[in-house]
């Protein structure tokens, strides 16, 4: 019994067994083993040999690890501009410098601001700009190579003083050693009548018109022409008061001929008892009288002597002309001279058939003292860097038209640029190159 009770209870127990593990393995069959290893042992075996890239300096630079020349050329390539950098003033969008590469590093510093100073170009509105910038800027702006200077006709005294100084606290030679490129661009402002006598046409006195064109002129020229004009002038004076003392002379001779015996004749002495004492026929012993007093002085010795009046009156005939008449022709000599001066000075010289005109800096050479162009390439002449390239622009303004007409007289000489101003062809000046710009402004109508 006991068998037969026991044995549905062990049936019963294998079975609720068997039914709760048959989805896994039967009690007799073998333990599963791992057929290959797991991946999550696989992966630290992966990940064990590239661990110290995690663990390095967080001051490592791929840059840095370049070689310098490649360096030298990322630095020139993100810190120049083709456009100038103006002082005072801030570097704008269109520079497109990466000036914030500079805070990267001491070392990139190092490296990259002297590239930055050499190889930009940099302008400065006055003398005292350049020293300042040089005293607040990096110590690597003494590695500026180009500079551009914009002078203004009232401030070029202080511009000569500062380039032709040779002081340390305050001169160009100090303040930029480095220097390679010095442009000067010298605004001379709005003249309005300087175009007038340089490309004027002939027949109507240039281009100004007008008497002598001197409301057109500059005032250098006018001061020139006005002194040719008052020297004239004290010539003719004097020649007018030559010709009144002549008349004078000629009236008193005229009138001393026809009444005043002539010098060094003796006076008629009447006939009588007193012209017997020297002809031996009076007294001897009688005391003879005083010589008569002499003519009274006149300044014949300028002029021959005057001739002896004719019995039957003055003869005009043409060989021998009389004063007076001698003295009509000369004064119509006279005017007919200052007529002719006269003429020259209002009219201007004509030119042969097939002669070239003046050429333009030929004819702005006598004008370039005026403006103080000459001071200012002699002020440079020791000073500046004996290996640097330095011009001198010298800009003037003139009307639209004005430009266009000169461009057509000086067609081998001016060059027109994209503005439409026209400058001409450098030449030596104290051995400073020089030339002259002429810009174009609109005039309203």
């Amino acid at each position: 019994m006991a068998s037969s009770t026991s044995t549905p209870r062990s049936r019963s127990r294998s079975s609720t067994t068997s039914s709760n593990s048959s989805d896994t393995t039967m009690p007799d069959a073998p333990p599963l083993t791992p057929a290959r290893p797991r991946q999550a042992s696989q992966s630290q075996a992966i990940v064990s040999p590239t661990a110290p890239v995690d663990s390095r300096d967080p001051a490592f630079s791929l840059l840095l690890s370049l070689p310098r020349e490649l360096r030298d050329r990322i630095y020139t390539f993100a810190l120049t501009s083709p456009f100038p950098f103006w002082w005072p003033g801030t570097a704008s969008p269109t520079h497109g410098v990466a000036v914030s590469l500079l805070t990267v590093s001491q070392q990139v510093y190092d490296e990259a601001a002297p590239i930055l100073y050499a190889e930009n170009n940099f302008i400065f509105l006055h003398p005292s700009d350049c020293n300042i910038f040089r005293v607040i800027s990096s110590p690597y702006s003494e590695r500026i190579t180009s500079v551009y200077f914009r002078a203004r006709e009232k401030e070029l005294r202080l511009w000569t003083s500062y380039l032709g100084s040779k002081t340390k606290d305050r001169s160009l030679r100090h303040d930029l050693p480095k220097l390679k490129s010095l442009w000067i661009f010298l605004r001379c402002g709005n003249m309005p009548g300087l175009m007038g006598p340089i490309g004027g046409g002939g027949g109507g006195g240039g281009a100004g018109g007008g008497h002598l064109g001197l409301p057109h002129m500059p005032q250098a020229l006018v001061a020139q022409i006005q002194g040719v004009q008052n020297a004239l002038g004290q010539q003719v004076q004097a020649l007018q008061q030559q010709v009144h003392h002549l008349t004078q002379t000629i009236a008193a001779g005229i009138g001393h001929g026809l009444g005043v015996p002539q010098q060094g004749t003796a006076p008629t002495q009447p006939a009588g008892p007193q012209n017997a004492i020297g002809n031996g026929t009076g007294n001897d012993n009688q005391a003879l009288p005083p010589p008569p007093p002499p003519a009274p002085a006149q300044p014949l010795h300028q002029h021959p002597p005057l001739p002896q009046p004719h019995a039957h009156g003055v003869q005009n005939n043409p060989p021998n002309p009389g004063p007076l008449t001698q003295h009509m022709a000369q004064q119509l000599q006279i005017q007919q001279q200052i007529q002719l001066h006269a003429q020259v000075l209002q009219q201007p010289l004509p030119q042969p058939a097939g002669a070239h005109h003046p050429t333009f800096n030929a004819s702005l050479q006598r004008w370039e003292r005026e403006v103080g162009l000459d001071s200012l390439c002699l002020s440079l002449q020791d000073s500046r860097p004996k290996d640097a390239d330095t011009k001198i622009v010298c800009i003037m303004r003139q009307p639209r038209p004005e430009v266009q007409r000169l461009v057509q007289r000086y067609p081998d000489e001016l060059v027109v640029d994209r503005n439409g101003d026209a400058r001409s062809r450098f030449r030596r000046l104290h051995g400073i190159e020089v030339s002259f710009e002429v810009s174009g402004f609109e005039v309203p109508v």
